[in-house]
């Protein structure tokens, strides 16, 4: 594997989760403020941050008649353990998403989270913090100033911006619950684990984004068999961000990844901020900047499907073929991202992640209904939808149904067990569900 200094300066950034800003090395090339400059991998970071804008009107969803009924033959139709119990009283979540309306995957987040909380008997309300830390602990601080403060606080640490608030949470009678990012390791020198300093934190569930970023460099290089035996491939990688504790594993798995194959020169890394206009503009002055230096078999690892969609145009854009000409590789699990695996622009999705808000309400039930029950962090796995699967599973997650999971069935069936969530396990379930006109409520 052949890598600049930079590279490996970043991969060290990205294990300590130190802050940086821009870098300036040797080969390639990146936009400053005022010319294209010289370099071979390139950090552009800390966006800035948008103004705080007034909270928007929670969004209330309490579990449905239908689904309770659906939750009574569940109960009927297993053992007499508590967790096939029908669940305890009604509990109340405020899930503080750090994202805006309408975003693909704050919206997937919410939707399996709603349905699990249907299932669960929790009244889940949502609030936007609109991509804006300042606004995320004003949200989160109205909710624990409550006259009658929610039951579960569900928190993401986007930004870092989360660990403040513990300390108010333990001045309420609310218990937070932390997905999607954790505590990086500075921050759990102050603030320790789940049940440790905080008494109101009682759970993490992390999914595993190295092992994901690690992967889809992998299938890339798998893919890239189709070019010339000998040939040097050139990889470009679009990052999100480097502060973000769920990106900084997923960069890093990306950079592990590439390190185990000599024949892949990684020519450049760019900050592509998650969106997918970012993700087109960079990747167009990539391939006009390979072209003119005479690069080919072109690889093209981005940390989402919106920025993998981005690079698809760009290559559509420069008269080349994705899939073929340029090999690209996205994560979410989006319809977007998996519409491009089934018609093969894009080489595979890694994802599940979203997941996560839905096994949050899973965890949160348990914690209320068993007084034994222990703080804890869940790690789950993440999985990969490619040629091989995407037939099976493409279309469950192009038009989801997640009314037809029933989530009851990942509570903890004894005290001495441990969680086993797995987004195949849903996809599983989807698949053998009857069909709409077969289902009765």
């Amino acid at each position: 594997m052949l890598w600049s200094g930079v590279c490996w300066s970043y991969c060290k950034s990205l294990s300590s989760g130190a802050d940086m800003s821009i870098t300036s090395t040797s080969g390639g090339w990146i936009k400053s403020a005022r010319r294209w400059i010289p370099v071979v991998c390139v950090m552009a970071f800390s966006p800035p941050i948008a103004a705080a804008s007034a909270p928007l009107p929670p969004v209330l969803d309490v579990a449905s008649a239908s689904s309770h009924s659906r939750m009574a033959r569940v109960a009927d139709e297993m053992p007499p353990t508590a967790a096939s119990l029908a669940p305890g009283r009604n509990l109340t979540a405020v899930f503080v998403n750090p994202g805006l309306p309408g975003e693909r995957f704050w919206n997937m987040v919410t939707a399996t989270m709603q349905a699990a909380a249907r299932d669960l008997n929790v009244s889940l309300e949502v609030v936007y913090a609109e991509r804006n830390p300042i606004l995320m602990k004003r949200l989160a601080s109205a909710a624990l100033a409550r006259a009658t403060p929610p039951d579960y606080l569900v928190l993401v640490n986007e930004e870092q911006a989360a660990s403040d608030l513990l300390p108010l949470a333990d001045g309420a009678s609310s218990h937070v619950v932390m997905l999607l990012n954790g505590l990086t390791p500075e921050e759990q020198t102050t603030h320790g684990v789940p049940g440790s300093v905080h008494p109101s934190w009682i759970a993490s569930v992390i999914p595993d984004n190295h092992g994901a970023g690690r992967r889809m460099a992998s299938e890339l290089i798998d893919a890239a068999r189709i070019y010339p035996p000998g040939e040097t491939r050139h990889g470009l990688a679009l990052i999100g961000d480097t502060r973000t504790p769920a990106s900084i594993a997923r960069n890093a798995g990306m950079l592990y990844g590439f390190a185990e194959h000599d024949a892949v020169k990684m020519t450049r890394i760019l900050e592509a901020r998650w969106n997918l206009p970012d993700a087109e503009r960079l990747t167009h002055h990539y391939l006009q900047w390979a072209e003119r230096s005479g690069l080919h078999n072109t690889l093209i690892w981005a940390a989402n499907d919106a920025m993998a969609e981005g690079a698809v145009r760009a290559v559509e854009a420069s008269g080349m073929q994705p899939g073929k000409d340029v090999l690209i590789a996205g994560l979410n699990w989006s319809p977007e991202g998996i519409a491009m695996v089934m018609d093969k622009r894009m080489v595979m999705s890694d994802g599940g992640h979203f997941m996560a808000g839905a096994w949050a309400m899973v965890m949160l039930r348990d914690h209320a209904d068993d007084t034994h029950w222990a703080p804890r962090t869940v790690h789950f796995p993440m999985s990969p939808i490619h040629q091989g699967n995407v037939d099976i599973y493409g279309p469950l997650l192009i038009q989801p149904d997640w009314e037809t999971v029933d989530f009851t069935r990942f509570r903890l069936q004894t005290k001495e067990d441990d969680y086993a969530f797995d987004p195949m396990a849903v996809l599983g379930q989807m698949k053998d569900s009857p069909a709409p006109l077969e289902r009765q409520d």
